[in-house]
């Protein structure tokens, strides 16, 4: 029950009946950069997302718990990865483990594509592989890894963590994140859920999302 598995079903999924809705939603959440986003009725390519193959970028598990492709107001292609917590907090490494391996290895592929994106601060890389960041770390550069393998097609990539306000163990992480990136701009955005359903019932086009948006108050935050 206090595991984040399903909330990404019940947050973004029904977005994909509203096409309209779902752009104001995530155009208020990015600061007014979005022409129109575009959320595939396929879940496999919505919900626990990864691009494949996964050789082409982290060659790792890493996932999004949902991912958003749009149309930036500049004529370019965008994309949102979403991680959702709830009251999870960092997980520790299992020694020997290919992700233990690859944190400790300066030229594995989590530190090549760190370096390429240019995102990051020079004195941030000894912390990025600490329980603290890691996984927000590795969420941020499998989006960086496709706009270096796919730079053609997009322009843009933004991380976006959800989760409740009471979590305050995040809300503190997600300001010592954001003073690892040399320019935010977008990069990485913490979302409440109170923000989000804020920002969903501001939109609502209908009382059948009504009836959405007060299941969410009731689950999720009340």
């Amino acid at each position: 029950m206090l595991r984040s598995e399903h909330i990404p079903f019940n947050m973004f999924v029904p977005f994909r009946h509203n096409k309209d809705f779902a752009t104001n939603v995530f155009n208020e959440l990015l600061g007014g950069c979005i022409q129109s986003v575009d959320i595939s009725n396929d879940c496999r390519k919505f919900i626990e997302y990864a691009p494949s193959p996964g050789s082409k970028y982290l060659n790792d598990k890493t996932s999004f718990d949902a991912y958003i492709e749009y149309d930036h107001i500049d004529g370019s292609r965008g994309m949102i990865g979403i991680e959702v917590k709830y009251t999870e907090h960092e997980y520790g490494l299992k020694p020997r483990s290919k992700e233990d391996i690859m944190v400790n290895d300066v030229n594995s592929v989590y530190y090549k594509v760190s370096r390429l994106s240019g995102i990051y601060k020079p004195e941030s890389f000894h912390l990025l592989k600490s329980d603290l960041f890691r996984q927000i770390w590795r969420n941020q550069i499998l989006g960086e890894s496709i706009l270096i393998t796919e730079k053609d097609k997009y322009k843009h990539f933004t991380s976006m963590t959800l989760f409740p306000e009471g979590n305050t163990h995040f809300v503190e992480t997600a300001e010592k994140y954001m003073d690892l990136l040399a320019n935010n701009n977008n990069k990485f955005i913490p979302v409440t859920y109170e923000k989000f359903v804020s920002v969903c019932d501001k939109h609502c086009p209908d009382d059948e999302y009504r009836k959405w948006i007060e299941y969410l108050e009731r689950r999720y935050i009340i």
